[in-house]
């Protein structure tokens, strides 16, 4: 004889973007959020391991070999440009629902420059980062030119990538010597 015990398993809907986006609407306080991402150095060349979210996603940082990295996964420069292109869709795809409108192509051409001498401290004087970053969105929607460019105006503004890479947010490292 075998005795099998079924328990009733919740399964928790997670809100759809009406929802949340209706909570926030109704009272600001619901979009108060913390992130948190541990990036912790790997001892092969320059890697770095970074785990964030509460699934957790794991994704692996290095560099290419002239950087003394082994190039098994992007260097966080190029991270940054992911950031910038990948925020600009999320933030098109909210506003596109906000404002009714059917995207049906939506890709960013995300472009950087940056000299890396200046990370290296060779010329003190340039830019120890990308002096240039340069989006470039292609976009085809089901709504009028004019409605699409206000759109988009409202992404660019809202885009909290933008709004950090612009230098909104200060940056307050604190050091932990062990």
């Amino acid at each position: 004889m075998f005795l099998i015990s079924i328990k009733k398993i919740s399964v928790i809907k997670m809100p759809g973007f009406k929802e949340t986006y209706d909570a926030i609407k109704a009272d600001i306080n619901n979009g108060e959020k913390n992130f948190n991402v541990v990036c912790e150095m790997l001892p092969e060349g320059m890697q770095v391991e970074c785990t964030m979210g509460a699934k957790p996603f794991k994704v692996l940082i290095d560099a290419p070999p002239g950087l003394d990295g082994t190039n098994e996964g992007p260097s966080p420069l190029l991270i940054i440009l992911t950031a910038v292109g990948a925020c600009i869709v999320a933030v098109t795809k909210f506003w596109a629902k906000i404002m009714d409108i059917k995207i049906e192509k939506l890709t960013v051409y995300s472009r950087g420059h940056i000299n890396l001498g200046a990370i290296f401290g060779i010329d003190e004087n340039m830019l120890p980062g990308y002096d240039k970053l340069e989006p470039i969105i292609r976009i085809k929607a089901d709504a009028p030119k004019e409605k699409v460019e206000e759109m988009m105006e409202k992404v660019l503004s809202h885009c909290p990538i933008i709004t950090n890479m612009g230098g909104a947010t200060p940056i307050k490292p604190k050091i932990e010597i062990k």
